[in-house]
């Protein structure tokens, strides 16, 4: 449910919307919130193949290199995986705290990425504003931490 939720919420933010003093919708990589929460309510098998799949749809929609998301989530869900004992049990500032240093991170590898891709340097602003918009998912990191990180009856 969650991944269609972030797929869902891909489509209606990417809709051409027209809002007042011609702003426009912000564009956040919603998966990121899986790819950070998966790994600490309780790991699984089928977590990667689902962001995989998450990625794989944000390569087409966003006609990126075929894998490119795919690699920057997984990178994302390992590198969470690998530091799960520390995070889970904390305080949710520092779990939020960690959330928004992977979101940094995530963009920062993801400029490098298509640097080395493109042979250019992509506009840093709006990598900037994406980063800033990919904070909003924050509160839906909190809220899916919330919702199952405590529903899983083995560790009661």
């Amino acid at each position: 449910m969650p991944a269609l939720l972030a797929i869902a919420a891909t489509l209606i933010m990417a809709t051409n919307i027209p809002l007042p003093w011609g702003l426009v919708l912000p564009e956040p990589v919603w998966p990121l919130a899986l790819a950070f929460s998966w790994p600490l309510i309780r790991p699984s098998y089928i977590a990667p193949f689902v962001l995989a799949a998450l990625g794989l749809f944000l390569d087409f929609f966003w006609g990126a290199p075929l894998g490119f998301y795919v690699l920057l989530l997984m990178i994302v869900f390992s590198v969470t995986f690998l530091i799960r004992s520390y995070i889970v049990g904390q305080d949710m500032t520092i779990v939020a705290s960690v959330y928004v240093m992977s979101i940094i991170g995530f963009f920062i590898l993801g400029t490098l990425l298509t640097t080395l891709y493109a042979g250019q340097v992509p506009r840093l602003l709006g990598v900037a504003e994406q980063m800033f918009a990919s904070l909003i998912t924050v509160p839906v990191m909190w809220w899916l931490l919330d919702k199952y990180l405590h529903a899983d009856v083995r560790f009661q």
